[in-house]
């Protein structure tokens, strides 16, 4: 394992000081016409005439609003091998993620759109370096190869390395402070991938930042422990018999966590901890914090595989990255706004233009315009919850941002499914560990949706259940693992569509 040293570190701080933000109204701009500038000759620049743009309502005049099916048939010419089709040339790759309706997305890269992931990145880890004054190792999420190898047929690789994302400059940087070396992704088996992580963290006494997505990958990892710690405390203790103080230092560190269940017992100089708190994350950002109470805490932006929406800045806050797309706001009126016209305190959906070939593209996330920076005019967009996520089984459209708004804060795992059948009702599933939710509280909130009440009045929709399940965390990321999703992407939401989640919960499952 390379050992890191203070350099990178200084190396990547020096990175949040070579971002200058100028006027937003510019920025945005300038990055949406270099865009259709670069792929003007692309099949669709050449069908919706971006080389006859020269304003924005020209762009908005000629390129229509779209969701994922509008790109469907370009994408599947791409994943054949042609060229010039989204944008110029052929993709670096493809990345797999889920749809509204459960099904899964092929996303394109293009060398434009990962620098632009880069250009985002870049700053924002450098600020976290500076501002927390890092200088030991870090743990950056390293989901296991839970899916094989995959090409398209024109032999386009699906699925990139989280470095990918950095770009070349950082690449060294990244692979000299990771506590845990990124062969251990290779591993196919949950619990080898597991065992394998804890043992590189339990050497790693100089811990200092965690950089995770989803708080419960994180959850899932620590309650795993003790399943390993035979397994790591015999490796551990033969390797010390051995001679090999790191081992000896490593053994008594798992020792001291098993007696106290603290974990600065594991990593002292754990600095920060950086994650999803929006949304249905939430409570699982609290939990973690719990577990976690001698580092600090800071949430992570709105990052999705069609690119990145916002990032934090060194106060936490979600600041838009206005330098990596081009977006637009639909908010609840219709009306569509660029980044500079919000209004605080009102809400949106995020509409994406992106160098991998999304033009003016419906994310389905709702976002909250809190304020704009002082600093840079930039917009602070808190992350609601999922648009896209909407449920009617006899027409009462429950949407997953409402339903987030209707669940208890801390209680834990919960998700809103629906049951289909001569007497059609919704489930919420809960973890049996906690105190389940009260039904008719959780129900009398969902009825703020007067479809909803409507159809409960008429007796269309019978009585929400509660439904307490053993370690639905588990189940749900086997079956989102099972979709093509990356560990370290699952991310939680109040609302599952599907009519068949609680066969999964059921354990019925084909």
């Amino acid at each position: 394992m390379i050992q890191p040293t203070q350099t990178y570190w200084q190396q990547l701080a020096a990175c949040a000081r070579t971002q200058p933000r100028t006027d937003l109204r510019t920025v945005q701009r300038n990055w949406l016409f270099d865009c259709l500038r670069r792929n003007a000759g692309c099949a669709y620049g050449i069908r919706h005439n971006f080389s006859e743009i020269h304003g924005i309502e020209d762009f908005r005049q000629y390129v229509p609003l779209s969701d994922y099916p509008h790109y469907a048939p370009e994408i599947e010419r791409i994943a054949q091998g042609e060229a010039d089709i989204l944008f110029a040339g052929k993709p670096v790759a493809f990345e797999v993620t889920s749809g509204s309706s459960g099904h899964s997305k092929l996303i394109p890269y293009s060398t434009a759109s990962l620098a632009d992931f880069s250009r985002a990145l870049l700053p924002w880890i450098g600020g976290m370096a500076r501002h927390h004054g890092l200088s030991g190792s870090a743990y950056w999420a390293i989901s296991p190869a839970t899916r094989a190898a995959r090409y398209t047929p024109g032999g386009i690789p699906i699925g990139l390395p989280d470095a990918a994302y950095l770009g070349e400059q950082l690449a060294p940087s990244f692979a000299g402070l990771s506590a845990v070396p990124p062969e251990v992704a290779s591993s196919s088996n949950i619990d080898e991938w597991q065992q394998q992580t804890w043992y590189w963290l339990l050497h790693c006494a100089d811990l200092e930042l965690i950089s995770i997505w989803s708080p419960t990958f994180l959850l899932a990892l620590l309650d795993a422990l003790p399943t390993h710690s035979d397994a790591l405390g015999k490796r551990l203790h033969a390797e010390s018999a051995a001679g090999n103080a790191d081992a000896r230092q490593a053994l008594q560190r798992l020792q001291d966590y098993l007696a106290s269940g603290s974990c600065q017992a594991l990593w002292p100089r754990l600095r920060l901890v950086s994650c999803w708190r929006d949304g249905a994350s939430r409570a699982f950002f609290d939990a973690l914090r719990k577990r976690l109470p001698h580092a600090a805490f800071q949430p992570k932006g709105l990052l999705m595989s069609e690119g990145i929406v916002t990032l934090p800045d060194e106060q936490g806050n979600p600041v838009l990255a206005a330098q990596s797309g081009f977006y637009e706001f639909i908010g609840d009126n219709g009306h569509c706004s660029l980044a500079h016209e919000l209004e605080q305190d009102e809400c949106y959906e995020v509409v994406m233009t992106t160098a991998g070939g999304l033009y003016r593209y419906r994310t389905g996330d709702r976002v909250q315009c809190r304020s704009y920076c002082p600093e840079s005019s930039w917009p602070i967009l808190d992350f609601l919850g999922r648009a896209g996520l909407c449920s009617d089984l006899v027409g009462e459209k429950l949407t997953e941002a409402f339903v987030a708004s209707c669940l208890p804060d801390n209680a834990g795992f919960c998700l809103l499914v629906p049951q289909p059948g001569p007497a059609p009702h919704y489930v919420l599933i809960v973890d049996d560990a906690n105190t389940p939710p009260v039904a008719s509280n959780i129900e009398q909130a969902l009825c703020r949706n007067p479809q909803y009440h409507y159809a409960r009045m008429l007796g269309q929709l019978h009585a929400l259940q509660v439904k307490p399940v053993h370690q639905p965390l588990v189940t749900w990321q086997r079956r989102m693992l099972h979709s093509g999703m990356r560990m370290g992407d699952i991310k939680l939401v109040a609302l599952r569509p599907e009519t068949n989640w609680l066969d999964t919960f059921n354990g019925r499952d084909s």
